[in-house]
């Protein structure tokens, strides 16, 4: 929460938007370029949902399981979204208030929950900036809320924050959001530090695969409560903190094989080009694996076994050269096909790259045609 929302472009276009009484989406740019887009439904001058970011599906669902039982979600409402110019989100709760499945009340408890989380990881960005599309609503608000109702309320938060002499947080930790996983780098110390009984019921949560939000959640505690537990053993360099990517939606999946075509793994320590790739493939009946920490994601792919990787050039600690030259002097790796990420297909890379024992590459963004093909010609499945 290092931004005070209140003075900031998202804050100023909040407030124009309610004196004009326009209908519409607010595109929030990430500061990472090649990071999704936050979206923000307008209607009539009024916020009505908000969402979009690194964790779409992930926000959603746990919102969801807070306040309603998922299972009385029915699939099929998932496959017969048409409307592009609203929300997935909003569509199914719409259904499951008009089949009775849940109560308006919880529609709102969910909506509300998605709104505040979005806006709190919005605070936490140095830059802020927008694109408004004007547009007739495409969908029956279910909330309508003023945005100077909205930035109280993450004012507060911030107060509170601040109060609980966490304000520091953000400078200690580079890139600090809710939307990190904490991850335990030393289990030994770990161990010793908390005890036996402590440390069972923490290492069940702190896998690297929680983020902070999915903490405060499953531990039943505030975001406060948390961060002062974890707080500890981050400065005695127990746990760090480290991004991770949204989960899947099996549910919004159209085509569901019966049969896995394939394992395929994604190396690449941006969490954003692993959900793309997951997205584009998984409907295709393949097994996505993303690695977004190269050094200790071998141990992954040795228990993965994947058909095929995906790896990235550039990235901390060590570079997809070396990896790939590493991996093709393991016995298991020496025939399975590994296809370059790069942002710079250039030719001097395409010689090096093949030197280190790579199959071909594929230019970054990745597209689902370029992929598909990809896995086609050397799969042959």
């Amino acid at each position: 929460m290092n931004a005070d929302l209140s003075q900031t472009k998202v804050a100023s276009d909040l407030r124009l938007l309610q004196t004009e009484n326009v209908s519409g989406l607010l595109k929030v740019k990430h500061e990472k370029p090649d990071y999704p887009d936050w979206e923000l439904y307008i209607y009539l001058g009024r916020l009505t949902y908000a969402t979009g970011g690194m964790h779409r599906a992930r926000r959603w669902i746990r919102a969801v399981r807070q306040y309603c039982d998922i299972n009385k979600l029915s699939r099929e409402w998932f496959d017969s979204i048409t409307n592009l110019q609203s929300p997935w989100e909003i569509d199914v709760l719409t259904r499951a208030v008009i089949e009775n499945k849940i109560s308006s009340d919880q529609a709102k408890q969910v909506i509300q929950s998605s709104i505040r989380e979005v806006f709190l990881t919005i605070a936490d960005q140095r830059t802020m900036e927008t694109l408004w599309e004007e547009r007739e609503n495409s969908f029956r608000p279910l909330v309508v809320i003023s945005g100077d109702q909205v930035l109280q309320n993450i004012s507060t938060a911030r107060t509170k924050w601040q109060e609980a002499g966490l304000s520091h947080v953000q400078n200690m930790i580079p890139g600090f959001s809710f939307e990190l996983a904490p991850v335990v780098v030393d289990k030994g110390r770990f161990r010793q530090v908390l005890g036996t009984g402590s440390y069972q019921n923490l290492d069940k949560l702190i896998t690297g695969k929680n983020t902070l939000w999915d903490l405060s959640f499953l531990m039943q505690k505030s975001m406060i409560s948390v961060m002062r537990s974890l707080l500890p053993l981050v400065l005695d360099g127990i746990v760090e903190f480290r991004e991770v990517p949204d989960i899947s939606l099996p549910f919004l999946t159209k085509t569901k094989p019966d049969v896995k075509r394939g394992v395929i793994a994604c190396i690449d320590d941006s969490p954003q080009i692993g959900q793309t790739i997951s997205a584009i493939l998984t409907p295709h009946g393949y097994e996505t694996i993303v690695i977004t920490d190269p050094l200790q994601g071998v141990s992954t792919l040795l228990q993965s076994k994947p058909d095929l990787i995906f790896l990235d050039l550039v990235m901390p600690n060590t570079n997809g050269y070396e990896l790939c030259t590493f991996l093709r002097k393991t016995s298991q790796f020496q025939e399975v096909p590994i296809v370059i990420l790069t942002g710079h297909d250039g030719v001097v890379d395409r010689v090096r790259a093949k030197l280190a024992g790579s199959t071909d590459f594929v230019s970054k963004p990745p597209e689902e045609e370029k992929l598909l093909q990809i896995i086609q010609k050397y799969l042959k499945k």
